[in-house]
């Protein structure tokens, strides 16, 4: 086939190349599929026109990276078949895919974008995995699909490849049926004030157990429902349920609101109508009893900064607090400062479990907490898990700590009977401290 062509090839036309492929070389190739994915990115992004010179300049990238017995089609809107002759040890395999994916960095590079664009291959191998063309092509989506699971830049086709894309198409239809069927949970993390020892609010936070997986962790439901298009659901989910459930928490005598912190996807951020979803279940369920946080990774500041300053003083205005979630593991930079209406910047629990054994990762907790009282920023740190670090954190000024020292998350009965007995607790010392006032007046 003509380098020069880019125009799609069919299934039944493409399945001829492979053959005319064995054919030609003596039946032994590699088929390569190369999936870019990404571009819909751009050109949600950035506009048509981006997209289409981006895609032009990975074609004639895999154009070049081709030799002459080679073949390149189009199998897809973003998807390229390669047959490569006389390759089919998974040494040159590797090597022939750190290739192209070394070649689309470059591209990505001189487009000039901030949006993160990956490539996955999926690579099977003629005759060694099947004489069927169909089967061949079969076998390589299979590898390109775990891929994009696995989020690995390549993957060469095995029965363990074949056996996890299986077992994920299972998950993403469970997944879909329980968020039909309001299986998924919210659990509470409570946030301490350390000034006063007082709770400020918890961190909502998803969990699901599902009937054949048991637990799945949100790192894998949270990704899967992006896919199937369901995490605005999700979303929605967690801030009716968490407002709702809010209305029931044991007051704790105070008379401040605790708050209510949930995170929000890099995605999400850049949705016009995911905004407006967030703002009218604010407005509707908002109460006496409860403030709404938003916790926003650093990754998804970067994305189309002007859109995303756009959306959060919007949330601002509405009432809604803004955290920045992660801070330091990401792409810190000062111009967050700046432009960003945080409220709130929570310290990564990486930093936080090393700190004390680490001069390093404690310069760090401390510069951080320094910078967020400096824009006046409440200061979080996540992951505490014993009275040191605790003390520690005490000591570099903190405002506000969670983790297993304090609770565990804790589904919302739980965490109201947790929250109860933190009311007595505080009655209690306010009884001893009133006891121990009039003792020392008399």
């Amino acid at each position: 086939m003509n380098k020069r062509e880019i125009n799609q090839t069919s299934e039944s036309a493409f399945r001829r190349e492979i053959s005319r492929m064995a054919d030609d070389t003596g039946g032994f190739f590699s088929l390569f599929i190369v999936d870019i994915g990404d571009v819909s990115r751009i050109f949600v992004h950035s506009g048509e026109d981006s997209s289409k010179k981006f895609l032009y300049s990975a074609v004639t990238m895999l154009n070049e990276f081709c030799r002459l017995d080679d073949r390149l089609c189009r199998i897809g809107d973003n998807r390229f078949g390669i047959l490569l002759a006389g390759v089919t040890s998974a040494g040159h395999q590797a090597l022939a895919a750190e290739k192209i994916i070394r070649l689309y960095g470059d591209i990505v590079r001189d487009a000039g974008t901030t949006i993160r664009l990956s490539v996955s291959i999926g690579i099977a191998s003629f005759p060694e995995h099947t004489k069927d063309p169909a089967s061949l092509v079969h076998k390589a989506s299979i590898a390109v699909a775990a891929s994009r699971e696995d989020q690995q830049p390549y993957v060469r086709y095995s029965p363990e490849s074949a056996a996890s894309v299986s077992d994920q198409f299972e998950l993403r239809q469970e997944l879909d049926a329980a968020i039909n069927d309001d299986l998924l949970e919210v659990y509470y993390q409570p946030k301490l004030e350390l000034s006063s020892g007082t709770v400020t609010g918890a961190e909502a936070l998803l969990r699901w157990h599902s009937k054949n997986h048991d637990f799945v962790a949100p790192s894998i439901f949270i990704p899967l429902a992006a896919e199937i298009g369901r995490l605005s659901d999700l979303t929605q989910f967690v801030l009716t349920t968490s407002l709702q459930q809010a209305a029931d928490w044991p007051t704790l005598g105070s008379g401040e609101r605790l708050s209510i912190s949930i995170n929000i996807e890099a995605e999400m951020l850049q949705d016009a109508e995911a905004i407006d979803l967030i703002v009218s279940n604010h407005s509707i369920w908002e109460n006496n009893k409860c403030s709404l946080t938003l916790e926003i990774t650093e990754g998804a500041l970067v994305i189309d900064s002007a859109s995303n300053v756009s959306n959060l003083n919007r949330l601002r205005n509405a009432g809604i607090g803004i955290s920045i979630d992660d801070f330091g593991t990401g792409y810190s930079s000062l111009s967050y400062f700046k432009h960003i209406p945080a409220t709130e910047l929570k310290i990564d629990k990486s930093f936080v479990s090393n700190m004390l054994e680490s001069t390093t990762d404690r310069n760090l907790v401390e510069t951080i907490i320094g910078l967020g009282h400096r824009f006046d920023m409440t200061v979080v740190a996540e992951g505490v898990e014993n009275a040191a670090e605790l003390e520690l954190l005490t000591k570099l000024n903190c405002d506000v700590i969670q983790g297993y020292h304090i609770s565990k998350a804790l589904p919302h009965d739980s965490f109201c009977v947790w929250l109860a007995s933190q009311k007595d607790l505080i009655a209690t010392s306010n009884r001893t401290s009133s006891s121990s006032k009039s003792a020392a007046d008399s």
